[in-house]
């Protein structure tokens, strides 16, 4: 086993229709309301953010900040993530149809989980409950054998790193370097590529187009997965070895 070949989810493996957003929002304004953040009142302006290739700890924090005390929102937190997961599993059954899996994605995924050379496992925004909750409309999670989540960590760089130290937990071998590579849809998954020294797959299946993703230079760029030989011998290639 010599890869580590970590997925991002939304805009490269599925389009969810726009429910995770939702459900964050509807989230935090729960959360805040159950703990009584605004007294009586009703729920202030909350900030709106570009979701697209960031993590859900950064964008609660985004979200909340000017509104709630550093603090409080740390607190708040791991309530917020629960309350993401349940209504994200909620929603993904009543809009299902709403939801796309991407071209070329199951194939790939059971390429690189059928491989011998290639440990399988997910480096994404969503937390580990809304992650599973997305996959699962499309029985997908037991590809995955591990992963680095959106409330692992406050910025994506962090995240090669902490599903580095899980695979060498679950492995014994450490993949360092080019032996990780993260495929992904925005500029965000290639800086966090090349931040950690991995070889960075894009894809413009997602926000971003191929002009728009080319000058972050990643290592190898698709329109599509579809191709599945092609994204293999790039994910295998001896030239990242």
């Amino acid at each position: 086993m010599r890869k580590l070949v970590l997925f991002d989810i939304d805009g490269t493996i599925l389009n969810a229709g726009g429910i995770g957003g939702r459900s964050l929002y509807q989230a935090v304004e729960e959360i805040c309301h159950e703990n009584r953040m605004f007294g009586d009142n009703p729920t202030p302006e909350l900030g709106r953010v570009r979701m697209s290739g960031m993590l859900d700890t950064q964008i609660v924090h985004d979200i909340l900040e000017g509104v709630l005390p550093e603090r409080a929102i740390q607190q708040l937190l791991p309530d917020i993530f629960d309350r993401i997961a349940k209504l994200l599993r909620e929603g993904c059954k009543a809009e299902r149809a709403n939801m796309r899996l991407l071209d070329g994605v199951r194939e790939l995924i059971s390429a690189v989980a059928d491989h011998k050379a290639c440990l399988l496992g997910l480096l994404t925004g969503n937390n580990k409950g809304g992650a599973a909750a997305k996959l699962d409309v499309f029985d997908l999670n037991p590809f995955f054998q591990l992963g680095a989540f959106g409330d692992d960590a406050r910025s994506r760089n962090a995240l090669p790193a902490i599903a580095a130290r899980r695979a060498f937990e679950q492995t014994g071998k450490r993949f360092v370097g080019q032996d990780i590579v993260i495929i992904g849809d925005t500029p965000r998954d290639i800086e966090c590529a090349h931040h950690a020294g991995a070889y960075a797959i894009a894809v413009t299946t997602g926000q971003y187009s191929r002009e728009a993703l080319a000058p972050y230079q990643p290592d190898a760029l698709f329109d599509d997965l579809s191709d599945t030989q092609s994204v293999m011998g790039a994910i295998l290639s001896p030239n990242h070895v």
